[in-house]
């Protein structure tokens, strides 16, 4: 157990230094192609300062994606935490959480349900100590037992991987060092080379944008590879403890609805999200795939599937 927690901190430290040293330079790259140096001069500010600046506020983002997320993730989708199962589901539910928890050798989290048709699951939390596992009512009205079962082990084992910490704070540092120099760029080049005072001109459009992918792409592709990673995992996790046929049955339920389960990198700082890359990114096929935060669901069905045979 020892072992596996300092593999888990290992694991969160490099995703963490990789992603930030791919944000500085994406950052420096931006500031070299954009000359920012020049209008950062004639804004009277300082570019080492400047730079100090946007550092401060990645480890601020970072730092509260890591301390909030519960609070955050509770206030966006309405979670209710259960204190006492009052209903046989509330009551099965969280059996199967202390079950599970048990198995995995974590404390059990606390266990919360929103309403919402989609069929989500989500874990948020500081660490495998102060963890919550939320669910929608879709998910529960729409699975039988067995799939469930097979869902919240799912989420349970990105407690125990530490996932939920890594790809808070890997998200948090991505937000911070892209949304905010992004706008602050286009508002320098806006304001000194087409004298515009808004934030509506199309000088402060094309750079914003040509910055949330200068500086953005790169890091978010990082984060989306782990985040895959981590779903196959899982995956397997959870296959180990309730079965393969109920992990892929769950898994074809959700292919069924064209959705997969809510996971915690889309709760960032200050209720802000990656949606905007995602959206630049967003096309068909392949592209869409190596920048999405969950694999395929037909290929995470085959890799199950061959873990059963093997």
């Amino acid at each position: 157990m020892t072992s596996r927690i300092v593999m888990n901190k290992k694991t969160t430290f490099y995703l963490i230094f990789v992603t930030l040293l791919a944000l500085l330079l994406n950052l420096g790259l931006s500031l070299y192609v954009l000359d920012i140096d020049t209008f950062l001069v004639l804004a009277n500010i300082e570019p080492i300062s400047f730079i100090k600046a946007v550092f401060f506020v990645a480890i601020i983002g970072a730092a509260s994606s890591f301390i909030f997320a519960e609070m955050i993730a509770r206030f966006m989708l309405g979670v209710t935490l259960i204190k006492q199962p009052a209903t046989y589901l509330e009551k099965w539910l969280f059996t199967s959480v202390e079950r599970q928890s048990r198995q995995l050798g974590i404390e059990m989290p606390q266990i919360g349900v929103f309403y919402a048709s989609d069929l989500n699951a989500f874990t948020a939390g500081r660490g495998q100590q102060h963890a919550m596992f939320a669910v929608s009512s879709g998910l529960l009205e729409s699975l039988d037992q067995d799939e469930l079962e097979a869902v919240i082990g799912h989420e349970l084992a990105h407690i125990e991987n530490g996932d939920m910490v890594s790809l808070a704070i890997a998200q948090g540092m991505i937000v911070s060092l892209t949304e905010l120099p992004a706008r602050l760029f286009g508002f320098l080049v806006d304001s000194f080379v087409f004298r515009q005072k808004s934030q509506g001109g199309i000088a402060y459009l094309s750079v914003y944008w040509f910055c949330m992918l200068l500086m953005g792409l790169f890091p978010h592709f990082i984060v989306a590879w782990f985040s895959r990673k981590r779903e196959f995992s899982a995956d397997k996790t959870s296959a180990m403890l309730n079965g393969g046929d109920k992990m892929i049955s769950a898994l074809q339920r959700l292919s069924q609805h064209k959705q997969h389960p809510l996971f915690l990198k889309q709760i960032t700082p200050f209720g802000l999200s990656s949606t905007v890359l995602e959206g630049l990114v967003g096309g068909a096929g392949s592209i869409k795939n190596i920048f999405s935060s969950h694999p395929p669901l037909n290929k995470r069905i085959r890799i199950i599937q061959k873990c059963m045979i093997e």
